[in-house]
């Protein structure tokens, strides 16, 4: 929700954990990872590396499943990649899976994704990236290879009612990186099954390198912190603006075609999945501007994607799998409900309103809020705002909402601001009842603990 919209500069990345290449897997002479220097580059970047070192960034698991896992990670320059995946720490015989569909597979100069498939419900594995460079692409019949690099090994475990039951929630880190730091490193602490990016991870991308920096090489500390947490990702109203960002599947890996009808494709990053006793649910809220909007210049349509979405949220609450989980969680990133009474109230994304953005979303509330009611959905995960908030379930509405804190340290307007602080909002069964721990990651102290 922030006003000020800024473009990120590209900042160099450090590979992590990288490893040398055993010789009788990946030839006699494979190199290691090395740290991201300022080289100079080529012209044209995709005719090779033309002698410049490759750099490769630590992978980062997206739009993880049942069955399906995605690795993404970044590059420096023109390279093909495959990701090696086992059931046991040595990797022993381990499987080879390269990106992309039937036909050509993909090369690119910042980023490279594969998607693993047919994997077993809730079972652990361990997987690693190998990335070979182009050294010159200028002629197609006689391109040449560098050394493949080869990555440490991470690993994950796959989705499933069988899994254990713990998520946790960042939102609204907007490039920020100091905050993104501090919300990471607890993640990282934590060690949930899988973390919910619920949106505004942008302010405006232009450019396709900005958001590699983002989602897969951020400049902190923790940037491998997705390399063993699996990452759903739920777009906010600031991952809808630039001139690139309608491109940004390019770097954050859209939930597998698999799970979608025909009449769903555009329904590309929703998903209802089982972990443990819970049901997760992820929903797009859109922008948060209506859509005639003139800052929009007639480019957005969300108006008829919530209501597919509310479509496609029945169906999904018909399934057995998410209707016999003991508790449902949906997760969104601009909040489905506002006190009457409070001032967020009249600001609902419905009218073009003065303050010019959404408190909160009146129009996905009355698509979705029945559905949830009839659900029993426990629990609604939400952002926004950049201040946390927690509403209780009140008279015809059963469920509770989370709202997270931005990016904020203390501060609002310039001025020191004690409600400003970014949080991890963090979700588990104890006793079967839902527990709800809200971290404030920036004084380092629990805001919430309540069980639901």
């Amino acid at each position: 929700m922030r006003k000020n919209d800024a473009v990120l500069t590209r900042r160099g990345f450090i590979a992590v954990g990288g490893v040398l290449a055993a010789s009788a897997v990946h030839g006699d002479a494979a190199v290691s990872q090395g740290s991201m220097a300022s080289a100079p580059r080529v012209l044209d970047p995709f005719l090779g590396t033309q002698g410049v070192p490759l750099e490769v960034g630590a992978p980062c698991l997206q739009a993880p499943g049942e069955t399906t896992m995605g690795v993404s990670w970044a590059v420096s320059g023109l390279a093909k990649g495959v990701v090696e995946y086992a059931d046991n720490p040595e990797m022993s015989g381990a499987k080879t899976v390269r990106g992309g569909g039937y036909g050509l597979v993909p090369i690119d100069v910042n980023a490279l994704q594969v998607r693993l498939t047919g994997l077993r419900r809730a079972t652990k594995y361990w997987y690693r990236t190998i990335t070979t460079p182009f050294t010159d692409y200028s002629n197609i019949y006689d391109a040449k290879l560098g050394e493949p690099i080869v990555s440490s090994v991470h690993s994950f475990t796959t989705l499933g009612a069988a899994a254990k039951t713990h998520f946790c929630v960042i939102n609204d880190t907007h490039a920020q990186f100091k905050p993104f730091q501090m919300a990471v490193r607890k993640v990282k602490k934590l060690s949930p099954s899988v973390c919910i990016w619920n949106g505004d991870a942008t302010n405006t991308t232009q450019q396709k390198k900005t958001a590699v920096e983002i989602f897969l090489n951020p400049p902190v500390e923790d940037r491998d912190w997705s390399a063993d947490v699996p990452v759903f990702f739920e777009s906010g109203n600031h991952d809808f603006r630039g001139s690139w960002i309608s491109k940004k599947e390019e770097v954050v890996l859209p939930r597998d075609p698999s799970e979608r009808r025909g009449d769903q494709w555009d329904l590309k990053w929703n998903f209802a999945l089982r972990l443990g006793e819970m049901a997760l649910v992820g929903l797009d809220t859109g922008e948060d501007k209506p859509d005639a909007h003139p800052k929009w210049f007639g480019l957005a349509n969300f108006e008829p994607y919530r209501r597919a979405q509310a479509k496609w949220l029945e169906e999904q609450f018909a399934r057995p799998e998410i209707a016999s989980a003991r508790h449902k969680v949906v997760f969104c990133h601009i909040p489905l409900y506002a006190d009457p009474a409070s001032a967020d109230y009249p600001h609902d994304g419905v009218k073009v309103d003065p303050h010019d953005f959404a408190f909160w979303s009146r129009e996905c509330s009355g698509l979705w809020g029945p559905i949830l009611e009839k659900a029993g959905v426990t629990l609604v995960v939400c952002g926004h705002t950049h201040r946390f908030r927690f509403d209780p379930p009140s008279p015809g509405r059963r469920w509770a909402q989370v709202v997270g804190g931005g990016p904020e340290l203390g501060v609002s307007s310039g001025k020191p601001d004690a409600s400003r602080f970014p949080t991890v909002v963090e979700g588990l069964v104890e006793g079967g009842k839902l527990r709800v721990v809200v971290h404030d990651v920036f004084n380092n102290r629990v805001v919430l603990d309540k069980y639901l």
